[in-house]
């Protein structure tokens, strides 16, 4: 991986006359990008493995779709992401369905997340610098992406799929909650 993110970083430090600032930036966004691909594909294999592709690529199509605009907490190594993704991934798939898939449940959770991300989001990384103008955005795209996603929910009432997706969007929600406490503790 390093390989590639070198060589991708050198042809765009020689082509875009890039400062060592921006090249470290984007030297960082090459290994993220290469680190997340690379972490769902290992999960993807897991799950194809049992036989629940298509419950994972609903649950993950729902988590990226809301956290690209909602953010969540991030954690510094790649393995402890990895855990955590891994069995946020699991417990949404495999255990949590079968606890509750109750509709009115569901409308909760979905309620919760809706009113959770709307006050909170977007959750980054401390570091990422963005205007209020910006957080705005964020935030509204977050929860009109969550809007549709519930009205999707609500109205397939296709189990698994709901389940995990009403899970996922609350899991996802929990995280935004951990993020910002995270952030008020630094």
């Amino acid at each position: 991986m390093n390989f590639i993110v070198n060589k991708l970083v050198c042809h765009a430090e020689t082509n875009l006359k890039l400062s060592r600032f921006e090249a470290a930036k984007l030297r960082y966004m090459f290994e993220l990008i290469f680190l997340n691909v690379a972490e769902f594909i290992i999960i993807a294999i897991f799950f194809a493995f049992i036989g629940r592709t298509t419950e994972f690529l609903v649950s993950a199509g729902v988590l990226l779709s809301v956290r690209l605009f909602s953010g969540g907490f991030h954690l510094k190594k790649f393995r402890y992401c990895f855990i955590l993704t891994f069995v946020i991934f699991v417990a949404v798939i495999l255990v949590l369905p079968d606890i509750s898939n109750i509709y009115i449940v569901m409308e909760v959770l979905l309620l919760i997340s809706v009113l959770l991300t709307a006050v909170l989001a977007p959750v980054s990384k401390r570091n990422a610098a963005h205007t209020i103008k910006n957080n705005l955005t964020l935030k509204a795209v977050s929860v009109v992406i969550l809007l549709a996603h519930s009205f999707w929910i609500l109205s397939i009432r296709v189990d698994p799929y709901a389940s995990i997706a009403t899970w996922m969007v609350f899991v996802q929600s929990v995280q935004l909650l951990i993020g910002k406490g995270l952030q008020k503790g630094k």
